[in-house]
Formats: C-alpha cells, sequence, structure tokens
C-alpha cells in the first residue's frame, strides 16, 4: 500500500474532497428551494414572459435564466474543487485559463442538452397532463441508451483526444485477451487523459457497435503491461457480465418510479408556492428538487449496486489474469496515482463509493489464492 506519508496525503485530499460532497447535500436543495420561496424563480418567469410571449420561447429563457444563476453561485465551489484543490496536491495539468476554457465547455454543452430535454419535458406536460410521467420516462429510457452509444463517438472527442495504441506488443495482449472472451474489440485506444490530470483511467466504453477499450495515456506511462491487462481484465468482466446493460435497466427501474412520484407530488407543491401546477415554468426548480430528493435516499441503493458490479469484475479479473501480485500492485499504484483514500470511513463509503475501496480490493485478491 502507499507509505505512512502517501497515505497521509490522500486523506488529507479526500477528507476536503468528502467535506464538499457533505456541503453539496445541503448546499444544492436550499439553493432550488430558495429560489422558489424568495421568489427567484418567479421573477425569472417574468422576465422571460416580458421578452418572449411563447410558450417555448418563454421557456428557453426562463431556463438560461435559471441555468446562469445556479452556475454564478456554483462557481467558486467549482474553481475550488476542480482547480484549486487539484493543484494544492499537484494532481492538475491545467492552467488556469485551460481550466476555465475547459469549464465554459462543458458548461455550455450541459445547458444546450438540458435545454433540449426541458423543452420536451414541458411539451408533454403541457400536452399530455394525465400521463407525461410515463411519456417521460419512456423518453428518458431511449436517451439514456442514446447517450450510451453516442457519448465514447461524439462526447468524449470534445475534451480529449483518441488515439490508437501504438504498443504493439501490448495492443496484440489486450486484443488476444478479448478474442478469449469473444469481446468484439476492433482496437485499443489512448486517451491524452494528461493534458488535464495526472490520475489514471482506464474504461470500457459504448454499447453495439461503439465499444471500446479506453485508457489512459497516464496509466500506460505508469503502469506495467501486466498491471494494464489486469485493468482491461477488469473491464471485460463488465463486459462479460453485461454491466452496462444491468446499469442501464436499474437506472431505468429506478426512473420509472422516480417520475410517479414527481407526476404525484409536483402539481400539490407547485401549490403551496402559489404556482399554477406542473404546468407552470416557475415551479421547475420543485421539479429538481423532487428528483434531487428521490435521488438522494437512493444513492446508498444505487452505488451498493455499483460496488456490487465492481466486485464481481475484480473477481473475473483474478481468474481471466491470475497473476495477484500484478492485481494488487496495480490497485496501490491507482491509490497513490490518483490519492484515494484506502480505508475511508465506513458510513461515507456506503453512502458515496461506486467502487470499493482500495484496501479492500487488495484483501479480496489475497484470499483468491
Amino acid at each position: 500500500m502507499q507509505d505512512s506519508s502517501g497515505e497521509m496525503k490522500a486523506k488529507a485530499y479526500q477528507k476536503k474532497k468528502q467535506a464538499l460532497s457533505l456541503f453539496h447535500l445541503i448546499y444544492s436543495p436550499a439553493v432550488l428551494f430558495l429560489t422558489v420561496a424568495l421568489p427567484v424563480s418567479a421573477i425569472f418567469k417574468d422576465w422571460a414572459y416580458t421578452a418572449i410571449t411563447q410558450d417555448y420561447g418563454a421557456l428557453a429563457l426562463y431556463f438560461g435564466f435559471f441555468s446562469f444563476f445556479l452556475l454564478v453561485l456554483d462557481f467558486p465551489f467549482s474553481i475550488y474543487s476542480g482547480f484549486i484543490l487539484e493543484h494544492q496536491y499537484a494532481l492538475s495539468n491545467q492552467t488556469f485559463a485551460a481550466w476555465f476554457k475547459e469549464f465554459l465547455k462543458k458548461s455550455l454543452l450541459s445547458f444546450v442538452f438540458s435545454l433540449l430535454l426541458i423543452e420536451a419535458l414541458f411539451a408533454l406536460i403541457w400536452n399530455f397532463p394525465d400521463t407525461w410521467w410515463l411519456m417521460a420516462w419512456a423518453g428518458f429510457a431511449l436517451v439514456s441508451y442514446g447517450v450510451g452509444k453516442i457519448f465514447p463517438v461524439w462526447i468524449v472527442p470534445l475534451f480529449y483526444k483518441y488515439s490508437p495504441l501504438n504498443q504493439d506488443a501490448l495492443r496484440r495482449r489486450i486484443l488476444d485477451l478479448a478474442n478469449r472472451y469473444k469481446m468484439p474489440v476492433e482496437n485499443v485506444y489512448s486517451l491524452n487523459l494528461s493534458k488535464t490530470t495526472k490520475k489514471a483511467n482506464a474504461a470500457f466504453m459504448g454499447i453495439g457497435k461503439t465499444k471500446r477499450v479506453v485508457l489512459s495515456d497516464t496509466l500506460l506511462e505508469h503502469f506495467t503491461d501486466d498491471e494494464i491487462e489486469v485493468v482491461v481484465a477488469h473491464e471485460l468482466g463488465h463486459f462479460i457480465h453485461r454491466d452496462i446493460i444491468k446499469s442501464l435497466v436499474f437506472g431505468i427501474v429506478i426512473s420509472f418510479f422516480s417520475f410517479w412520484i414527481a407526476f404525484r407530488a409536483l402539481d400539490p407543491l407547485a401549490g403551496i408556492f402559489g404556482f399554477e401546477g406542473a404546468g407552470d415554468i416557475a415551479a421547475l426548480p420543485i421539479l429538481f428538487l423532487i428528483f434531487y430528493a428521490i435521488s438522494l435516499i437512493l444513492m446508498p441503493l444505487q452505488n451498493g449496486f455499483s460496488r456490487w458490479r465492481e466486485r464481481a469484475a475484480d473477481r473475473f479479473a483474478l481468474a481471466a489474469f491470475p497473476k495477484r501480485d500484478a492485481f494488487m500492485t496495480c490497485m496501490e499504484k491507482l491509490g497513490r496515482v490518483n490519492l484515494a483514500d484506502p480505508d475511508p470511513n465506513p458510513l461515507y463509503e456506503w453512502f458515496f463509493y461506486d467502487h470499493p475501496a482500495i484496501r479492500k480490493r487488495i484483501r479480496m485478491a489475497q484470499m483468491s489464492a
């Protein structure tokens, strides 16, 4: 594992990250609540309809006001967590100008995508007041599947550059491993993650024809071929276990109940704050509050599901590439490079962690002998 100084550094870093997470648990719903209670949201609605009388245009303008309001309030925390803290612990490779450019790009992309979804949602609410939740849920399922397909092809290249892995021996090892388990991968890609961070990562991205194994250049630089093959074997485990589809189905089932609860709760809650019901655009923060509350309640369940699938992928990796020493040194390096707390508070891990703690993963490998 990490030496004592390295572990202390990781714990200090993660303690600050955890404090930010806990702060946002309270801060985010408080801002949404105050937006409807003060009433900031009603003012944004008045501004929007003063400028544009057409409903969909007013909704777009209202959402622009609302999104900018939230962006400005959260900006100091974004700077601290995304730039200052990462530089304080020597994890970032970005200048402030580069970080700010990426921040603006992500914010704009998020706004445009969210606006399309919000416009579609209110079209359903306005035209199908009794069944909008069911239609919105079906649309969410389709969008979730579509995002899984387009994310590695259209979204990732907006921020990073793919390159075919140029290490022929390693590439052959990875393709041989994939072929052994009939994983349809035509190529293995390197991603220039080092343009932003020193952290290492790997992923099995895409659905259907967009499937691909992606290794960060930081992983390729600091890990041995055996350790990288362990990482790929872990990602292969997700493929063999159909974890992408399972996670998608799990999320769709959860979202069914979330949309139904939102349908039942939105009208009465909107009335409490003096809005005209679910179709009142000023009630949008209430809808966000409902989804936030549901997400918070279900977070331990969702993260528990994720940790379960991660443990299964670890066991597969140990069976497919049974070099326990490589698995353990790989976990140690991941913990060291990413400043992961090897042994976090159990309650915090249960609530927030979507992967088992590093020390638990190493212990599992030791016990698998």
